[in-house]
């Protein structure tokens, strides 16, 4: 029932949108909700005040310029509702995801268990997630992609693919909130192959901010009563898949007629998710893990089988969500919306698991997350140079 439930939310959200209230004043700029994905309208259709045998079609797409603003009246005049929930749901499925995910791995047996069978199974969830948006009347039209496009997204898709992998393998290895803390680091790895790998200039304002970045990692590494160095060198080569994936992401948009090929960046993030989950299968054989055995365990322990299926869930909800509301958003919010996650997810993921917070490790990532956020918005600080 629960997992049904999470189908249900997942599948509200990507397949209709925030639906305004009769009374809401619609930005004519762009008419409509918009959903997570496809650029069909809404399968409930808002009638019109005044017109009740007209129908009127909310599109599902704002560009990033004409942003989508549904705006409530009286004391919510001014408030992008639609926008405001898209923060909601990411970071309550970020949240989810973490805890969910560290529950599964622990009753796997951690580390030591079938943490490449539950990354791998968790993009696999995802994938029949897409599948299904795909295949249902009205919820997301289809891509009409060519083959020369999949080949193009391969890089991409394995890049997401190491990052996830690696990820819960630290989680498997640590703490969530260590974990979390090392990840916060991916800008010193982004910054590195920008500059010597993709020859794009770093300014010095950001490569000044890494030491304070690190400094930070460091010192939240010192007191942490679940260190492992398997988790903070699984860390940072997510960390260092993350930074690829970006750079190879913005190579992949320029390619001429993609962004209309694909149609939403919901199908874009569908067809790499199921490209990830494709290229993650041999990893399990090269790790050494048995499906087999992990299934028998699944069938027996519903602790792996509720938190396998709803952390998949999560993951594809709160990653999608993710990409759509940073579209709709500055660097400058972006960057806060970034770094409040971070903090909500380290604190209360830690609270809920019983993980340590000893005041070094919470000025370490202090630190850290701060090094971040002032990475990211130093070049609008004092111009780059």
């Amino acid at each position: 029932m629960k997992i049904l439930s999470l189908v249900f939310c997942f599948s509200a959200v990507s397949a209709f949108g925030f639906m305004p209230n009769v009374n809401t004043n619609v930005n004519k700029a762009a008419l409509g909700v918009g959903r997570f994905g496809g650029n069909k309208g809404p399968m409930v259709q808002h009638l019109k005040v005044g017109e009740p045998s007209s129908v009127t079609s909310l599109s599902a797409e704002a560009s990033g310029e004409a942003a989508l603003s549904v705006k409530g009246g009286g004391p919510l005049s001014g408030i992008d509702i639609p926008l405001l929930l898209y923060f909601v749901f990411w970071y309550v499925g970020n949240y989810y995801y973490n805890v969910t995910n560290k529950l599964a791995l622990k009753a796997a047996g951690g580390s030591a268990g079938f943490p490449m069978v539950i990354s791998s199974l968790q993009l696999g969830v995802g994938s029949l997630y897409a599948l299904f948006l795909w295949l249902a009347p009205d919820a997301r039209s289809k891509p009409s992609i060519t083959m020369d496009d999949v080949v193009k997204m391969l890089p991409v898709a394995f890049c997401a693919m190491g990052a996830h992998s690696a990820s819960v393998f630290a989680l498997s290895s640590g703490s969530v909130s260590f974990g979390q803390i090392v990840k916060a680091a991916e800008p010193a790895f982004a910054a590195v192959l920008s500059q010597f790998v993709y020859g794009k200039k770093v300014s010095k304002a950001k490569w000044s901010c890494l030491p304070i970045i690190i400094g930070g990692v460091i010192l939240a590494s010192v007191k942490e009563l679940d260190f492992a160095w398997s988790a903070l060198i699984s860390a940072c080569i997510a960390n260092l898949f993350a930074a690829f994936k970006g750079n190879e992401n913005k190579k992949l948009m320029e390619t001429p007629g993609l962004k209309d090929r694909l149609g939403s960046v919901g199908n874009q993030f569908a067809i790499v998710s199921i490209l990830a989950f494709l290229m993650s299968l041999p990893l399990v054989l090269v790790k050494g893990e048995s499906f087999g055995a992990f299934f028998e365990l699944y069938k027996t322990n519903p602790t792996i089988s509720f938190n396998l299926l709803a952390s998949g869930l999560w993951f594809y909800g709160y990653n999608e969500l993710a990409t759509m509301t940073l579209k709709k958003t500055g660097a400058v919010t972006q960057s806060v919306a970034n770094t409040a996650k971070r903090v909500i997810v380290i604190v209360g993921v830690a609270i809920v698991l019983g993980e340590s917070l000893d005041p070094m490790k919470l000025l370490g990532c202090a630190i850290g997350i701060g090094g971040v956020f002032l990475y990211s918005i130093i070049d609008q600080l004092v111009g780059s140079k």
